[in-house]
């Protein structure tokens, strides 16, 4: 399979429930059709760390500051990985990065939030992604997909929570975009009507695809 003249990081953000798992692995089946190489990573990680952070997530207690920094240790493990992806030439994509930690760790709605500078701070040595990809989603159709797919959610996977990190996220693309040279932001509902996975997976493949031509030549 050929790769790509240069090496690429992709990430898909949103919050729980728009869909960010599923579109990572629709992107990646798509790129890797047009003659990209492709690499998914995930967070948390099936690794060690990773385990543990789904463990913590599933039974509480629920500390922001501790979350950030184990998801920041789950980080470094991967972030070796990553590097030595994009540096094969290859596009590096995964669904969530240190963004997810500068959202969520730092919302006021949960317990113990972590200031942003500490955040970005103890995440200074993660990859920056070249291109960012945020699926945004109604709260309310959101909550209904965790709802439907599990009967055990994550602590942070209620309504209210939702609806103030969906604010969070429109708070903090404005200044994350000054970082980041890509950020492409795609419907995943509209009006309070899902748009379909088709549609939305084609969406983000098309503005990505051209996105990466362009940066192939920047």
């Amino acid at each position: 399979m050929a790769s790509t003249a240069k090496g690429f990081y992709i990430v898909l953000e949103g919050i729980d429930g728009s869909g960010t798992t599923t579109h990572t692995d629709l992107l990646a089946q798509r790129l890797r059709r047009t003659g990209y190489c492709v690499k998914t990573f995930e967070e948390p990680s099936r690794g060690k760390i990773g385990n543990t952070i789904r463990e913590y997530l599933s039974n509480g207690p629920f500390d922001q500051k501790l979350l950030a920094l184990l998801f920041a240790a789950d980080r470094r493990e991967q972030a070796k990985a990553i590097r030595d992806t994009i540096n094969q030439g290859c596009i590096a994509l995964s669904d969530r990065s240190w963004i997810s930690s500068l959202v969520y760790q730092s919302y006021d709605g949960f317990p113990s939030p972590a200031p942003l500078e500490w955040i970005y701070s103890v995440n200074r040595f993660a990859p920056r992604p070249d291109i960012l990809v945020y699926i945004d989603v109604e709260p309310v159709i959101a909550f209904k997909r965790i709802v439907m797919r599990r009967k055990k959610r994550d602590l942070p996977e209620t309504l209210a929570s939702l609806r103030g990190l969906s604010a969070h996220y429109r708070k903090l693309l404005p200044v994350i975009a000054k970082i980041i040279p890509v950020v492409i932001i795609v419907k995943g509902s509209v009006k309070g009507e899902e748009r379909s996975i088709d549609i939305v997976s084609r969406d983000i493949f098309v503005r990505v695809y051209a996105a990466l031509k362009y940066l192939e030549h920047y």
